[in-house]
């Protein structure tokens, strides 16, 4: 079944995107990850600020759960859970690339003459929900399935040296299969060295994978798509996908993207620092 925000129901539907009730809510937040197994486990919350339509959960006239959909694999499923907390698993070999949730309350029973002060009053007094009928929608949800984003960020990257850069710089090349960056001879062993002693991904993190992010990010802002077909990018996407970042949309700073990507590296800097 595809729902859409625009979708239109002879009877009351509660959901952000519709006026059918004058106040009330459907309350829904998602987590997601891959488990060792290779699973996918959700964690639901969903809370509703209407008692009339909780009472029909609770009598088992209708039920609530959320569709999980991926049309690139033609997965469609509706999983039922309760108000509240809740944990499910789902084999994430069946699913690639966006994932949608979408959460739904449906009656399971022909419904007559079902009334709530929280209506809006061009419904009348009550209203009949044939078996079916769906009668609350919570937000669209979704996130990327790709093993790729699993992978470090660090992994997309490659130290080169090159006699050309000035020392105590470096060039960012991501024309190759793996983001390159040179650095002249001293500088390259400086950096080598930086990886290998604790906490030197934290360092290196700020001073060269930082400044290469957002060499990327400029460089797809300025609409030059040929780094799509490399490598490095799948990685690259499914992280942004992973948390809803378009790396390529102008109105937002490429610093302000690459901190979010490599979540907040400044931070982990200061942290180390203190604990020294």
């Amino acid at each position: 079944m595809k729902i859409t925000d625009h979708m239109r129901y002879p009877h009351p539907v509660l959901s952000e995107y519709s006026q059918d009730y004058v106040t009330g809510e459907f309350r829904c937040e998602f987590i997601q990850q891959m488990t060792s197994e290779g699973e996918l486990k959700l964690v639901a919350e969903l809370a509703l600020d209407s008692r009339e339509l909780a009472d029909l959960v609770e009598t088992q006239r209708a039920s609530i759960g959320y569709f999980l959909v991926c049309r690139r694999t033609y997965f469609n499923f509706l999983q039922a859970a309760p108000l509240g907390k809740s944990e499910k698993f789902f084999d994430a070999s069946q699913m690639f690339g966006k994932v949608v949730l979408r959460p739904v309350i449906w009656t399971l029973h022909d419904v007559k003459s079902f009334s709530s002060p929280l209506i809006h009053k061009e419904f009348g007094e009550a209203v009949n929900l044939p078996k079916g009928s769906v009668i609350a929608l919570g937000p669209e949800f979704s996130f990327s399935i790709d093993k790729k984003k699993f992978k470090p960020f660090e992994s997309i990257f490659e130290l080169a040296e090159s006699p050309d850069v000035e020392p105590g710089t470096i060039f960012v090349d991501p024309m190759q299969d793996r983001i390159t960056i040179f650095a002249e001879p001293t500088t390259h062993k400086a950096l080598a060295n930086i990886r290998e002693i604790p906490r030197g991904k934290d360092i290196m993190l700020n001073t060269v994978y930082m400044p290469a992010v957002m060499e990327v990010v400029a460089l797809l802002q300025g609409g030059d798509a040929s780094v799509t077909g490399k490598h490095w990018y799948r990685v690259f996407k499914a992280k942004c996908d992973d948390m809803g970042i378009d790396p390529a949309a102008r109105n937002q700073s490429p610093l302000v993207i690459a901190q979010k990507l490599l979540r907040a590296p400044l931070r982990k800097t200061i942290s180390m620092m203190e604990r020294l």
